[in-house]
Order: structure tokens, then C-alpha cells, then sequence
């Protein structure tokens, strides 16, 4: 018997998907018919991690914690199941040590779901899976024009790492080389601190990419620099992608990632930016480097999580005008 009771969803209660939601393999067929209009992908790969790994398992607790969260949004009033209908369509294929035969599988799943009418949400992983899904929106439609927000402490323009393109210090070069990507509309917001190598700040100049350092943040407040953010990202573009990764976060508030940066942007603050972000017309997020064997007491998980569902909400707000 179906209960109509709100809480009995919360925990324990059946398989661990995302926020309970139905299990759907990424079938535009089945997409389209069922009505799906926002599907979750795992992406469990930390291959090219140069610091700590371990955000191969973030997908898998981003599930299990998830279970102590309902669809309903007390702050937007709205429930973001009944607006997306969300499918959890498991996770990519890993191809284990191969970071490029990971993304171009990943990228047939990303492609699938935007075939198939519904806004891909990656869960990651280390930064490189974000390249499957900007990919995806390319090889979709590369007529289109698509703005790109990244929040991370660090820039991640590296060209390539030791000779290797397709690393988690790479996801802005390889996006910004697409068609469908254009520098001008590329945003970063975060950046700080002694991981930032020189060369990948000439390249943030040399192309012409926005870029917001914590200390903009500290001066202007996270809402001016959102607002501006959203503004550039936006402007001419057909849509924008947005990227969290968790490292762009006070280390002290959310310690289970593979970079942990002290300073980083506060998860108040955080959940403010999420709330402005809402009003884009969202083509697609990702929220990666989630590092469950550092967390304590699955706070990174569950922040995470609410950046998810956050994002989620809020889009909807304004889809619901």
C-alpha cells in the first residue's frame, strides 16, 4: 500500500537512488515517454586526481545521504519531483584508468538524456567528467551558444597535465575548445590560494575568461559577483552550464573533497549564489570531488546534496512562473 506520509521516504527506506526517485537506464525513449525532465548521472572516477583520491565513491554516498532529503523546498515552495520528474539513470560505465574512454562513454549517457528532452545533473568524480557533459551539449547541438560557470578554488586550465589533456585540472581548455563554448562567456569563481600555477592564470588571460578570486568575493560579497557572473555567462548565449566542485568550499565546512582549501567560499554563501543561479537558463550541472574517505560525519555528502537539490528548486521557481 502507497503511504501518503512525507517521512516515510526519509532513510532507510529501499534501494539507495537520488532522493528516492525511480532507477531508468539514460534511453532517450524511455525518457520521452515516461516525461522525465531532469536525470541524475553517477560518474565514479577519480583517475586523474593529483592530490587525494577517493571522489570515485562520492556518486554512491551522494545516494545514500540523499535519503534524508524530500523533494519538497520549504524555501522556493516548490517540489522539485512533480516539476522534473527525476529519474536516476545510475551510473557511467567506467573505463577503469582511462579517463577520455570514461568520458566519451559517459558522453553517449549525457546524450541520451538530452535526446531524450531532460536537464543532465553529473554527480561526480573528479573534475575531468564535467568535459562529458559540455562535450554532450556540443556534439547535440553545435550551433547553439552556451555560457559556463565553474566554482572551484582552483582555475583548471591546465592545458594538459604531464602530456595528458584529459585530466581534473583540464575541464576549462578542453570545454573551451568546443564550438558550442566561447571564452567571453566563461566565468570562474573561487580561485585562491598557493594551487593556482602561473600558467593557467595567462591562459584565463590570454582567452578572455571571467575571473572572480575569493578575494573579489571578499570585497564585493558572493551576491554582486553571482550576479555579474550570470550576467556574462548569459549574454548572447543560448544557455548556460554550470559546474560546483566542492573544493571551492571553506575546507573547515567541507572537508571530505580531494583539495581541501582553507578560505574558500562559505556554504551560506554558497546556497545564496544557488538562489540567484535559478533565473539562467540552465543547460545542464555537475557537483564533483566529493571524497567520502576524508568526510566526517558525510557533511561534504550532505551538502552536496543540498547544492543538488538547491539548484534543482531553484530553476524551478522561475520554470514555474
Amino acid at each position: 500500500m502507497k503511504s501518503n506520509d512525507t517521512w516515510s521516504s526519509v532513510l532507510h527506506k529501499g534501494p539507495a537512488t537520488f532522493l528516492n526517485s525511480p532507477v531508468m537506464e539514460p534511453d532517450q525513449n524511455k525518457i520521452k515517454e515516461e516525461g522525465v525532465k531532469a536525470a541524475i548521472l553517477g560518474v565514479p572516477f577519480d583517475g586523474t586526481t593529483i592530490t587525494r583520491t577517493g571522489s570515485s565513491m562520492g556518486p554512491r554516498k551522494i545516494r545514500d545521504v540523499s535519503s534524508m532529503t524530500i523533494p519538497y523546498h520549504f524555501d522556493y515552495d516548490v517540489n522539485i519531483m512533480e516539476t522534473y520528474n527525476i529519474r536516476d539513470c545510475g551510473d557511467v560505465d567506467v573505463k577503469i584508468g582511462d579517463a577520455f574512454g570514461t568520458i566519451e562513454r559517459g558522453g553517449e549517457n549525457v546524450l541520451e538524456i538530452l535526446k531524450g528532452g531532460a536537464l543532465p545533473i553529473l554527480v561526480g568524480g573528479d573534475h575531468v567528467i564535467t568535459v562529458t557533459s559540455t562535450r554532450a551539449l556540443n556534439q547535440f547541438d553545435p550551433t547553439k551558444k552556451y555560457g559556463f560557470i565553474l566554482f572551484d578554488s582552483h582555475l583548471d586550465t591546465a592545458e594538459d597535465v604531464g602530456g595528458d589533456p584529459w585530466n581534473h585540472c583540464c575541464p576549462v581548455p578542453r570545454t573551451m575548445e568546443l564550438d558550442c563554448f566561447d571564452p567571453k562567456n566563461a566565468v570562474i569563481i573561487g580561485a585562491g590560494g598557493p594551487m593556482n600555477p602561473k600558467a593557467e592564470l595567462e591562459y584565463v588571460k590570454e582567452k578572455g575568461i571571467s575571473l572572480y578570486t575569493m578575494r573579489d568575493i571578499y570585497k564585493k560579497g558572493i551576491q554582486e559577483v553571482v550576479e555579474e557572473a550570470i550576467k556574462i555567462a548569459s549574454d548572447g548565449t543560448d544557455g548556460v552550464y554550470i559546474s560546483f566542485d566542492m573544493d571551492s568550499l571553506e575546507a573547515s565546512q567541507t572537508p571530505g573533497t580531494c583539495a581541501p582549501t582553507p578560505g574558500g567560499i562559505m556554504v551560506r554563501e554558497m546556497i545564496q549564489a544557488i538562489e540567484l543561479l535559478g533565473q539562467v537558463d540552465l543547460v545542464g550541472f555537475d557537483v564533483v570531488e566529493i571524497a567520502p574517505p576524508y568526510d566526517q560525519s558525510d557533511i561534504t555528502a550532505i551538502t552536496a546534496t543540498r547544492f543538488l537539490v538547491d539548484m534543482l528548486a531553484s530553476r524551478a521557481k522561475y520554470l514555474n512562473k
